[in-house]
């Protein structure tokens, strides 16, 4: 019998061979992981679009076609607030939120999962993850921001007047990032900002999905959407606008 020691084995050159290449092909793979995953969770989140967007369908059959209120003060009862995606209590209560109810009251329609728990500070001074995606109010829920015409407080848009719905955003990818007593945070947003108004208007449209941004429109289909010749106003948060004008994505016409 010959001894163990006579049996080949791989001399030290062929071992730093074998680990360069498995080095080689790790670094070759893991952007591609990386991309794969993150277009996992950007379908999800389309996913999670095309699901209010069912929503969307479902409250417009009962409501008259209108659209829903984004914030209702004083409700359900004197200091609590009503969102969209409901009580700014803790915990949150969804179920005075008419929208929610045409989810099943299911918050994790409203999470995008590009954006984790844990990534942002909640708004509302609550302590559970409410919504990854601002609501088009200053469009479709004029009340909201105290919109007037000639004196006149603006009603709720219904899905009927909207003259280009499969542009027009509904929801889309949002988030805030500000300075409240001088402290740099980055929030979720429940509001998704027009480019123009009546005020400096702060970017809440978050091109999250490398380089893009996810929307639901008011004809019902969800996709994404890149800048669109804008430029990116905080590169560092990816926080911006699609296109440059008001006019079709965040509302019927331009200031």
């Amino acid at each position: 019998m010959s001894s163990r020691r006579d049996k080949p084995g791989f001399s030290l050159i062929e071992l730093l061979i074998v680990v360069s290449i498995i080095a080689l092909l790790a670094s070759i793979l893991v952007p591609s992981l990386g991309a794969a995953g993150a277009i996992a969770r950007s379908a999800k989140c389309l996913s999670n679009l095309n699901a209010l967007g069912r929503a969307m369908g479902g409250y417009h059959a009962e409501n008259n076609e209108s659209f829903w209120p984004c914030t209702l003060l004083g409700h359900p009862q004197p200091g609590a607030n009503t969102y969209f995606w409901g009580t700014n209590t803790d915990p949150v209560d969804p179920r005075p939120a008419a929208f929610l109810a045409y989810c099943d009251y299911n918050l994790a329609y409203l999470w995008c999962p590009s954006q984790p728990w844990g990534t942002y500070v909640p708004q509302g001074g609550v302590s559970e993850p409410t919504t990854n995606f601002g609501y088009n109010a200053w469009c479709l829920d004029p009340p909201a921001w105290g919109r007037r015409e000639n004196g006149k407080p603006l009603p709720t848009k219904r899905s009927i007047q909207l003259p280009n719905p499969s542009q027009l955003f509904v929801f889309a990818d949002s988030g805030m990032y500000w300075a409240p007593a001088g402290v740099p945070i980055f929030q979720n947003s429940t509001h998704l900002e027009p480019l123009t108004g009546p005020w400096a208007c702060q970017p809440t449209t978050h091109f999250r999905h490398r380089g893009s941004t996810n929307a639901l429109c008011a004809d019902g289909h969800a996709a994404s959407f890149g800048l669109e010749g804008a430029a990116m106003h905080n590169p560092d948060h990816n926080l911006g606008f699609v296109g440059t004008s008001n006019v079709p994505h965040y509302d019927l016409q331009d200031y």
